[in-house]
C-alpha cells in the first residue's frame, strides 16, 4: 500500500494536435494600443485578488471575536444565576426549619390538658356535665340530678 497511483488521465492513443489541411496559416495579430490611463485598473506587484481577501479576513475574525464575547457573557450570567439559586436554596432550607418549630409549637399549645390547666389559672370553673332537651319528649335530660322537670313547666 505504499504506492501511489497516478489517477489523472492521460491521452495516449488519441491525436492531440490537429492539423489542418490546406489552410493558411494565421496573420500575427499586431498587439494592442495601450489603453487610456483612466480605464486602466491598479494591481499590486504581488498578484491580483488580495484586496478582496482582507475584508473577509477581518470579518471572520470579528465574527470569532464576538462570538468569544458573547459565549463569555453568557457564562458569567450562568455563575450568577447558579450563585443566586444556591442562596435561595439555603434561605429555603432556613425557613423550612422554623416552618417546623412554629407546627410544634402550635401542636403543643393546642393540646386540651394545656388549655384546662391555663383557664384553671386564669380563675375559671369546670362546668358541669352537660343537660340535653328533647323536643319531642318536652324533657331536659342529662346527669344531674335535680333537672327532672318538664321544659315548658318553667322549674
Amino acid at each position: 500500500m505504499g504506492t501511489k497511483t497516478d489517477t489523472r488521465r492521460t491521452t495516449k492513443g488519441r491525436a492531440t494536435t490537429t492539423r489542418r489541411t490546406g489552410a493558411a496559416k494565421r496573420p500575427v495579430a499586431s498587439p494592442r494600443p495601450a489603453r487610456p490611463a483612466a480605464t486602466t485598473r491598479t494591481t499590486r506587484p504581488g498578484g491580483t485578488g488580495t484586496a478582496p481577501k482582507i475584508p473577509f479576513v477581518l470579518l471572520i475574525l470579528c465574527l470569532l471575536g464576538g462570538a468569544l464575547v458573547a459565549l463569555l457573557v453568557l457564562r458569567s450570567v450562568v455563575a450568577q444565576e447558579a450563585y443566586t439559586i444556591t442562596s435561595l436554596q439555603s434561605e429555603n432550607r432556613e425557613l423550612s426549619y422554623v416552618e417546623q418549630q412554629l407546627e410544634k409549637s402550635v401542636a403543643e399549645k393546642e393540646t386540651s390538658d394545656r388549655i384546662a390547666n391555663e383557664a384553671e389559672e386564669m380563675g375559671m370553673e369546670q362546668g358541669e356535665a352537660p343537660l340535653f332537651l328533647d323536643l319531642d319528649k318536652g324533657e331536659i335530660t342529662g346527669d344531674s340530678g335535680d333537672s327532672t322537670g318538664n321544659a315548658g313547666s318553667g322549674e
